[in-house]
This record gives structure tokens, C-alpha cells and sequence, in this order.
């Protein structure tokens, strides 16, 4: 999924004159680098505007749409509502030990 993101991300900005270049680091994360610094505003609307993207570093400064939570606070949200519903789910037939 990131190599796509970054195929597509490189075809439309190439198309607005932008020149950044992006890296796959991990599963989740896009790192970029860019010849003129100026074109970091653009690059940044850009980003968050796309679906594929939350939140944005540049530096030492994160990025996120207005209203957004911050990306730890969403994660953590999501194991929680994970494990509420692992605890609630009715237990399967295997977990039943019959007595002989």
C-alpha cells in the first residue's frame, strides 16, 4: 500500500510542479525530502488532503486536518474499543470444556 501511495503522490504533484521525493519507512509512514522549501506549504495541503494520510511532521512540528486527534490518542482509542469488544463477544464452542 505504500509503494502505491508514493507512485500516485509522485504522478500528482510532478503535475502541480512540486518536486518532492518520497520513501516507504514502514507499513505506515511516507518520509519526503524537497529541493525547495518553499514549496512545503503546498506540500503539506497536499498531504492532508488525501485520504491515505493523517498527520504530517515536518520537523519538529505535526500536522493534522482541524479537529483531528493526535495520532497516539486514536490508536490507543481503537485497541480500546478492540479489547471491549474481545471481552464481550460470546465465547465460541471450543472454549466450553465438556465433562466426561
Amino acid at each position: 500500500m505504500v509503494a502505491e501511495t508514493i507512485k500516485k503522490w509522485t504522478k500528482v504533484l510532478r503535475t502541480g510542479a512540486i518536486e518532492a521525493k518520497f520513501m516507504g519507512v514502514d507499513l505506515s509512514t511516507i518520509m519526503f525530502s524537497m529541493e525547495r522549501g518553499q514549496d512545503t506549504s503546498e506540500l503539506k495541503d497536499f498531504v492532508l488532503n488525501q485520504a491515505e494520510a493523517y498527520e504530517m511532521k515536518i520537523g519538529d512540528q505535526v500536522f493534522r486536518r482541524p479537529g483531528d486527534p493526535p495520532l497516539e490518542k486514536l490508536v490507543a482509542e481503537l485497541h480500546n474499543e478492540k479489547s471491549k469488544l474481545d471481552n464481550t463477544s460470546p465465547p465460541k464452542k471450543d472454549d466450553f470444556k465438556e465433562e466426561l
